[in-house]
């Protein structure tokens, strides 16, 4: 439960999942301004606790796609069997942009013309969520639309990542979302293999 400052009122968060230990929120803004990494900036050094993730709309297709990544990120972790994963926030991005470099990851990331991002908050209390969220609705006006999926995405996400793969792609992938959300979340899994 948090009390929301600008209207006065006690709100519960509704829609935070449990993955092992993290609690995780998910929201799709409309941000004021487009630069991430100054709100990054701005939000982790309010939200020390809170691991806070900034990814373009365009690249998120659907809600289970980012819970896949999480999914994956938290399996590794406990079984600690490749790598130590250091860095949640850094892992997911590089995991969403398909790269093991994080300059890639961020050049993916820089859309200038975009000011549509879905922000992932994630902590193993609520409390610390909470605290984020409310100061993260300062910077924008909420949009869960931005969450959904689209043919628009999808082609999006094709040219961005796997151009050079569309020859060798099944056409029945490209044409059915979930088996394309699906490979989205395979891909993610040995992106850092």
């Amino acid at each position: 439960m948090y009390k929301d400052k600008n209207e006065g009122k006690e709100e519960y968060i509704k829609d935070i999942h449990t993955y092992g230990e993290t609690k995780v929120l998910v929201r799709g803004f409309l941000l004021l301004d487009n630069n991430i990494k100054k709100l990054y900036d701005s939000l982790k050094a309010n939200h020390k606790e809170t691991n806070i993730v900034i990814v373009n709309s365009n690249i998120v297709f659907g809600l289970e796609h980012i819970f896949g990544i999480i999914k994956i990120i938290n399996e590794e972790m406990r079984s600690k069997a490749h790598r130590e994963i250091k860095n949640f926030d850094v892992e997911f991005l590089l995991r969403i942009c398909y790269t093991n470099q994080i300059l890639s990851a961020f050049k993916i990331l820089n859309d200038s013309k975009n000011n549509n991002f879905v922000c992932i908050l994630f902590s193993k209390c609520i409390s610390n969520i909470e605290h984020a969220y409310i100061d993260l609705k300062r910077y924008g006006k909420e949009n869960n639309d931005l969450l959904q999926i689209s043919q628009a995405k999808k082609l999006h996400i094709i040219d961005l990542f796997f151009k050079k793969d569309l020859k060798d792609m099944n056409m029945t992938l490209i044409n059915d979302d979930l088996k394309f959300q699906k490979f989205l979340i395979e891909r993610a899994a040995i992106a850092l293999k």
